[in-house]
């Protein structure tokens, strides 16, 4: 039960942390993610929390990695696989070897086996982690896909060599010849095995779709159990789990090249899936980094020694850091391929140094340092997770600095939100000049404009200010018709008892909701003794069940609603579109309001097939848009992409909940 509650209480900090990330750029996300850990650690019920590696190398890990290699390109990774094996075995070996000398030779505390070892953890990089960063600060797409193949496969390299420089610790010996079948074995074996069950897995997958068996819920388990499964096999056999997990994620990653366009509705779903679960486990990586941090600290200070101190292991982490990335920086500048010719070779190194952070792997190989050596305790673990963390920090700290001062923030440039309003402008278009059916051509009109506001941010307060003003404008329109003796005054009294309701529920918080709900319910119970009636009073919503219930009341007293409330409506109306000044968005939500109880109140049923050809009929506009911008070179085929991606995404939305627009 704890474990679950614990699990609990990390989605939560992981939806918090993406909430503060929203609102506050310029700190990436994982840095919320982090110091809500540590907030969390300071619970006493979390207090002695301890990280298993094996758990979460497992749990977490492997299902990362596997999202990773099958959303990676398989053409990007033939095309630069030198530079790939170069970064994620080349530049690991040589950053061991001679950063691990220079460490031992600062500190000799700490023998070289170990120094290796040390140097063997902090190799890996995670390029997601910076993610954050590089969204307002877009990196060259060579650079960017080089980063994401990279961190597949750097992270074996870093365990095998951290195996065997731990073991060479232990026992005291070191043999060339082991440690060579040792890193063929655990490095081409993984890839191997892992290639092999992917290949099982996407034969089954399509056995089941070629059989009509290709269902979300069976597909998507399969899916989601394949990393467990190879990660598990791989580890039995002594093979490397995580490259294991990476060719059976690039494996599955080919079956989509093979289904096209077969079993969309199954494609769809298993991507947003993952795309959930991405999220979910890439956030409970960093709150379990920041929930750790403690426990590094109790770590630290099981030692004894006088020469380990906290001053001299943080100068040793940033030391490590800096040597690390200066070797990084020279092989990104000067030995690695480069297929586009850029005028900015030691600035796009320079991000190419600063984006090698570390995280995921990083952290699972700190904690997986035993506890006890040869029967003894093993004093040293302590200094090396403090220093594998000092290194995890640093390197997520130093790019949120310079990443943007050396990349020009490109969101200025961006086009998207211009073209994405054009493109749903022209659907509203389309329909404005519709005649013969304007009651269901206004439903999608009003929903094609929520999109609108919903793509910005409304004011509340200048929403309910408008709203305010708007009864004011209603109010005095029923008071000049009662004036100049258009309506009789028991007309006015309900109609304006009606105005008074409907302000009330315009803002929709829940409680006004649920209280008006209980007084309907009570209220149309008492009057027609139909407990059936109250029941549907109850359960359907206020703000649609006012307009039915008044005007059933002024029909009952032989008289008629609808020349007040379309006299009112007109001069509400008219009034939004005198004083819509800058506050476009909120007084679209207001216009949106009154259109939507001027329809219901009237009582005319709408023409679910209407609605339909005239949704289809806006999107097919939207698409001509989207069509002549690229034919006429306004726009790239990436946005278009991503345009065209929008419109298939409210297509799927609106077939999916038909049954709101009736």
């Amino acid at each position: 039960m704890d474990q679950v509650l614990l699990l609990i209480i990390i989605l939560a900090v992981v939806v918090l942390a993406n909430i503060l990330s929203r609102h506050v750029t310029a700190i990436p996300l994982p840095f919320f993610l982090i110091i809500l850990g540590l907030l969390l650690a300071l619970l006493p019920a979390y207090a002695g929390f301890h990280l298993d590696p094996s758990t979460f190398a497992f749990a977490i890990i492997a299902p990362l990695l596997f999202n990773e290699a099958q959303n990676s390109s398989r053409f990007w990774i033939g095309r630069s696989i030198t530079n790939i094996l170069s970064l994620a075995v080349g530049l690991v070996v040589v950053t061991v070897l001679i950063v691990g000398t220079s460490i031992h030779a600062l500190y000799a505390v700490l023998p070289l086996s170990l120094s290796f070892a040390l140097v063997a953890i902090v190799a890996p990089t995670d390029a997601s982690a910076v993610n954050s960063i590089f969204e307002a600060n877009p990196i060259a797409e060579e650079q960017a896909e080089t980063l994401q193949h990279e961190s597949l496969f750097n992270d074996a390299a870093g365990i095998v060599i951290f195996d065997m420089a731990l073991a060479a610790y232990m026992s005291g010996k070191f043999s060339i010849e082991a440690a060579v079948g040792m890193f063929a074995w655990e490095f081409l074996g993984g890839l191997m095995f892992g290639a092999i069950i992917g290949v099982m897995v996407v034969s089954t997958r399509l056995f089941l779709i070629r059989h009509n068996d290709d269902t979300p819920l069976i597909m998507v388990l399969i899916q989601l159990l394949t990393p467990f499964l190879v990660y598990l096999l791989a580890e039995k056999l002594e093979l490397s789990g995580i490259l294991a997990v990476v060719a059976a994620g690039m494996v599955q990653g080919s079956e989509r090249d093979k289904l096209k366009l077969t079993s969309s509705r199954m494609q769809l779903v298993t991507s947003n899936v993952w795309e959930i679960v991405s999220g979910i486990l890439s956030g409970t990586v960093f709150v379990l980094l920041g929930l750790s941090l403690p426990d590094v600290i109790r770590a630290l200070n099981a030692h004894t020694d006088t020469q380990v101190t906290i001053p001299k292991l943080l100068a040793l982490g940033l030391f490590l850091y800096a040597l690390k990335g200066i070797l990084r920086l020279l092989w990104t500048r000067f030995l690695l391929k480069r297929r586009t010719k850029t005028d900015h070779v030691w600035r796009d190194s320079l991000v190419m140094a600063l984006s090698g952070a570390n995280g995921t792997i990083t952290l699972s190989l700190a904690f997986s340092i035993p506890t006890l050596v040869n029967g003894h305790a093993f004093l040293l673990r302590g200094p090396l997770i403090f220093l594998a963390a000092v290194v995890i920090l640093t390197s997520l700290l130093l790019p949120t600095i310079f990443v943007p001062l050396l990349l020009p923030s490109q969101q200025s440039n961006q086009p998207r939100f211009k073209w994405l309003r054009r493109m749903i402008q022209a659907g509203i278009g389309d329909l404005v000049t519709e005649k013969e059916h304007p009651t269901e051509a206004q439903i999608v009109i009003d929903s094609l404009q929520q999109q609108l506001i919903l793509d910005s941010t409304p004011n509340l307060r200048i929403e309910r200010q408008i709203m305010r003003q708007t009864h004011k404008v209603e109010s005095q329109k029923i008071h000049d018709l009662y004036e100049k003796g258009q309506i009789t005054k028991d007309e006015m009294t309900y109609y304006n008892k009606f105005l008074e309701l409907n302000h009330f529920s315009a803002d929709e918080k829940v409680w006004k909701n649920v209280w008006l709900r209980i007084r309907f319910s009570l209220h149309i119970g008492t009057l027609y003794k139909d407990l059936h009636r109250a029941q549907e009073a109850f359960l359907t919503a206020p703000v649609a069940l006012e307009e039915v219930y008044w005007r059933e009341q002024f029909e009952k007293h032989g008289e008629d609603i609808l020349p007040i409330e379309e006299a009112g409506f007109e001069a509400v109306m008219t009034y939004l579109k005198q004083n819509s000044g800058e506050n476009g968005v909120e007084t679209n939500l207001v216009r949106r309001f009154y259109r939507t109880r001027h329809r219901r109140i009237r009582g005319g049923d709408v023409d679910p097939d209407m609605v339909y050809q005239l949704f289809m009929r806006a999107f097919h506009a939207e698409y001509e848009l989207v069509q002549r911008a690229i034919a006429n070179g306004d726009i790239s085929a990436d946005l278009a992409e991503k345009l065209q991606q929008r419109i298939s995404f409210d297509e799927i939305t609106y077939i999916q909940n038909s049954e709101s627009y009736r």
